[in-house]
């Protein structure tokens, strides 16, 4: 046979001759080759799930066979420089796989440039397409069309650039009667000037006007001819009816003898015996797409054409992506002004002092006084004076010092007369706890500090007991942390009173000048490098992963792929728009986080932002991970939500990693942030350089996640072609 007189040559790979132990049947049904001439129009029919999408995939280079060869236009699909996927074809898939936010207009264009039309050109097509297909206005976008208005699009979208071969799958559904007749019409005329038409459709009657049909069942090509000759073959009036008769037939044989045309799964070319009996599947059975690289004849393209060409398709996806982008207003949004609404949320929300703390106090010092409780707010009083007749110090009331040292604090006491009164209030979560100062404290204390050795009723006397709610962590610390200050502060101001050396009864441990930091570090200074890392990264990957995603759900990828866009073009493309949104993202939450919130800036404010910037370069590729393995949005969102509250737990921001057993210490160690968000706080805390270990590790854990994500991808590709 010469495969290169046609246009497509779908082989065969087994012969069947019919059934054994009788030797006077004569086969009806043999063993067909596909084979649609030049300049024809092919009607391929079948019912609903018979292969007819699938094997046009296979021509198309989407997919692969099993076993049997395909030749499209003089070559394998999938070739280099055959042109198939890419301009010498024309593809409308089943599915619209068109991008919602596209115009009319743009949708006809973005092909337009695929092919490398130029812009005088497609214009001139558009209008021609616009009035033969009775197309909306040219500034509709797709997603406000109806679904017959959205397939007549798509197929002006096939058609712009008149190729050698048009590929059609269904193009009439839904379509109006005499609309349908002229796109046959037009059909009709693209064969006599030259170009091969494969046409699906379950309108057998208008098939009739087809120059060949391939009737297909169960993954089987029945039959294959003229529609007159059909008719006559089979003593029929109607091609249903001579489809009803080869159907019967084919039922009639065991399955295990029927001739079969199989596809492989999507992914992979298993390796399979011949002879094995799998039908050939529908496209429902391939929830993925793959493209076929097998090089069996070299057609190569001047360099200069194959460069013009990836010039265009970079500019068509390019402007995709930018036409896509501006017109979700949900997603300017979300990339926009998201990262503000997390890094505002943060600063506003953590790290201030808890307020409005209310303390339950039983003071029976100033209760016993003759004033009461009132003499607290006394301001002529002065607990503690200097006796310097004797050089002593004379005490009274240093409880309302205590108290008024409390306060400074924003811890505010509320009254109560006895102590079981007070922790009640307590126990039933009114306040937050309860302090009591017995009748003789001032008296007590002073003995204490004076005599040191005193009794034991002395001690308890002198000492300040509190009963805390200690179920609230943070709350219950904050309140002992601000104890611990007011006596530090009490203290100090009573010897300053009584002329004595001021740290005389503070605890013997004294805090220099911290090395780093404050003495009163603030927590949104040691978690905001985490933070910003965290939401600069998993908004990338959600982004990311979304729009890869819905391109490849929507079938906008695989429409593109048979065009001629490479993967790489798309990734490329795809890469270079992120990076300017992370760039942009980087920038945002910088000024917020060191010129809106003060948090320290001791080293380069240009270390910081790259490391930021490649932070947001690593959960770009994470996304991309996620849709090259995720075959749907719900598992996206479940992977990366599965996988975000583990990296937060474990990464150090919410508890040192020193707290962890040494097993899970190490596996925190390996996540994308824990590393690069202490060198990000080395380097606004500490100063340190780029050249200082603590930092350029946290570099080479971020270099190293990209790489490692990357050539996962490659590996998902390369071996699933996916």
């Amino acid at each position: 046979m010469a495969v290169y007189s046609a246009a497509v040559v779908v082989e065969r790979a087994s012969k069947f001759y019919g059934r054994p132990n009788k030797p006077d049947f004569k086969p009806v049904l043999k063993d067909l080759d596909m084979v649609v001439e030049r300049g024809i129009i092919y009607g391929l029919l079948g019912p609903s799930g018979c292969g007819k999408t699938t094997l046009l995939s296979c021509i198309v280079g989407r997919r692969k066979l099993d076993s049997g060869n395909i030749y499209v236009l003089g070559g394998r699909p999938g070739e280099k420089g055959s042109g198939v996927p890419g301009p010498r074809v024309g593809y409308m898939p089943q599915d619209i796989a068109l991008v919602g936010e596209f115009t009319v207009r743009d949708a006809i264009y973005y092909f337009g440039r695929i092919y490398g039309m130029e812009q005088k050109k497609m214009v001139e097509r558009f209008e021609f397409l616009r009035t033969l297909l009775e197309l909306p206005s040219g500034g509709r976008l797709i997603k406000t069309l109806s679904g017959g208005q959205q397939r007549r699009v798509s197929l002006a979208a096939a058609l712009v650039h008149e190729p050698e071969l048009l590929i059609l799958d269904e193009p009439t559904v839904g379509l109006d009667p005499v609309l349908r007749e002229r796109i046959w019409d037009f059909l009709a005329e693209c064969a006599r000037g030259g170009a091969s038409v494969i046409i699906t459709t379950h309108y057998i009657d208008e098939t009739k006007q087809a120059h060949k049909i391939g009737l297909l069942r169960d993954g089987q090509l029945l039959a294959e001819d003229s529609p007159e000759e059909l008719l006559r073959k089979f003593d029929c009036d109607t091609l249903e009816d001579a489809f009803l008769k080869l159907a019967l037939l084919q039922h009639d044989m065991p399955p295990r003898r029927r001739p079969t045309l199989t596809s492989s799964s999507p992914d992979v070319i298993p390796n399979s015996a011949p002879g094995v009996d799998n039908l050939y599947h529908s496209r429902d059975d391939f929830p993925t797409i793959t493209s076929s690289t097998d090089v069996l004849t070299k057609k190569e393209k001047s360099p200069k054409d194959s460069k013009r060409l990836s010039q265009s398709r970079y500019k068509a996806v390019f402007i995709k992506s930018i036409q896509q982008f501006s017109r979700h207003p949900g997603g300017l949004i979300f990339s926009i002004l998201f990262p503000i609404i997390q890094v505002v949320a943060f600063f506003s929300a953590v790290g201030h002092d808890p307020r409005d703390l209310h303390l339950a106090v039983v003071n029976d010092e100033a209760s016993f006084s003759p004033y009461g409780l009132a003499i607290c707010r006394n301001s002529s009083l002065q607990p503690a004076t200097q006796n310097f007749k004797d050089d002593t110090c004379d005490v009274y009331m240093l409880s309302c010092w205590f108290l008024e040292e409390m306060e400074k604090r924003k811890l505010y006491p509320t009254p109560y007369n006895t102590s079981e009164e007070a922790k009640t209030a307590v126990a039933t979560g009114r306040l937050y706890g309860a302090i009591r100062f017995s009748r003789n404290f001032s008296y007590a204390l002073g003995r204490r500090v004076a005599e040191g050795e005193v009794e034991d009723d002395i001690v308890d006397d002198s000492s300040v007991n509190v009963w805390l709610d200690m179920t609230n962590h943070q709350i219950s610390n904050f309140i002992k942390t601000q104890l611990h200050k007011t006596y530090e502060s009490f203290t100090r101001r009573t010897m300053i009173a009584c002329g004595r050396h001021e740290n005389l009864i503070q605890i013997p441990v004294h805090f220099q000048k911290p090395v780093y930091g404050k003495s009163e570090p603030q927590i949104t200074s040691f978690m905001a490098p985490g933070i910003l890392i965290t939401i600069i990264f998993f908004l990338s990957a959600v982004v990311t992963s979304t729009l890869m995603i819905t391109d490849r759900l929507e079938g906008v990828w695989e429409r593109s792929a048979v065009a001629g866009v490479k993967p790489r073009e798309m990734l490329n493309v795809h890469i270079t728009l992120q990076s300017v949104v992370i760039l942009l993202q980087t920038v945002e939450m910088m000024a917020l986080a060191f010129a809106g919130y003060g948090i320290p800036s001791e080293g380069s404010k240009l270390v910081c932002g790259i490391l930021l910037f490649l932070q947001g370069i690593c959960g770009m590729c994470y996304g991309f991970l996620l849709s090259v393995y995720c075959s749907s949005h719900t598992m996206s969102f479940f992977v990366a939500t599965g996988s975000f509250y583990p990296m937060i737990l474990l990464c150090g921001i919410l508890w040192p990693i020193e707290g962890m057993s040494t097993g899970l210490r190490y596996i925190a160690l390996t996540l994308p942030f824990t590393i690069p968000s202490k060198s990000l706080r080395d380097v606004t805390e500490k100063g340190a350089s780029i050249t200082e270990p603590s930092v350029y590790h946290g570099f080479l854990v971020t270099i190293a996640w990209i790489v490692i994500t990357l050539a996962l991808i490659y590996l998902r590709l390369r071996l699933k072609k996916t």
